[in-house]
């Protein structure tokens, strides 16, 4: 049986809440079992063990110490941030999917997943950073004959053809743009067609002489290069028409 190693991030699910601390299993680790005591379920104070953790709750926890012998595995809650415990976790879904698809694919190709993982995810993930990543660029159509042999191509298309929807990429930001020419509002209406001239930028009024700008493309990649193009463009035209142009990009989530 696998163990995690020592400081690791696991994800695991609350199995036990007892006063003293929580039984979890480790999903990652054929569900088995570790434990978190009272002092690690979080950084702060635990009066009531039972208002930070409930029964079936995944959670990520660091690896205190493992003791494979006795098969305990000691680990904590306090010392994982909200942000890493939802990296972690995406990325445990995503892998998760990702090893679905490829027994989807060893079925379909009635061949040993193993040997499907070692002649496909490995080369595609190695190439793409993940496999999600790889299935959505041939989703897109782009060629991976020079990655995979060749004999995998055909049928990996039929999987992403049935199996991966890709979904547009939305970057967003809001832009200040006034004038204080007679024909200022001449103006901004040259610096708006400007940016929405870029093909896959959008621009609608939010108010007070500020506009959102929305740029979208099948990958965050593309739709950043749309995005900054066309701020240049309308920081170019402003200065041009000696307008003020102030743009902010918004958090992407």
């Amino acid at each position: 049986m696998d163990y995690p190693e020592r400081d690791d991030l696991v994800v695991v699910r609350v199995s036990q809440i007892l006063d003293y601390g929580v039984f979890v299993e480790l999903l990652e680790f054929n569900n088995v079992r570790g434990f978190v005591h009272i002092s690690n379920v979080s950084s702060s104070w635990v009066k009531n063990i039972r208002n930070f953790v409930k029964p079936n709750q995944v959670r990520v926890a660091k690896v205190l110490n493992v003791d494979v012998t006795k098969r305990q595995i000691d680990l904590s809650f306090a010392g994982v941030s909200s942000s890493r415990e939802k990296q972690k976790i995406n990325d445990f879904k995503q892998y998760n999917r990702e090893e679905k698809l490829i027994s989807l694919f060893a079925k379909q190709t009635r061949k040993k997943f193993d040997e499907v993982w070692e002649a496909v995810a490995e080369p595609l993930n190695s190439e793409y950073g993940s496999l999600m990543n790889a299935l959505e660029k041939v989703a897109l159509g782009e060629d991976i004959s020079e990655i995979v042999s060749k004999e995998w191509v055909a049928p990996l298309k039929e999987l992403v053809e049935k199996n991966i929807v890709v979904s547009e990429k939305i970057l967003k930001g809001k832009a200040k743009i006034s004038s204080l020419s007679p024909n200022g509002l001449e103006i901004v209406k040259e610096i708006l067609s400007t940016i929405e001239s870029v093909k896959g930028c959008s621009v609608i009024y939010a108010g007070s002489g500020i506009y959102t700008i929305t740029s979208t493309s099948f990958t965050y990649k593309q739709a950043d290069k749309l995005l900054t193009k066309s701020i240049e463009l309308a920081e170019k035209k402003a200065k041009e028409l000696g307008a003020s142009f102030e743009f902010k990009r918004e958090e992407n989530n």
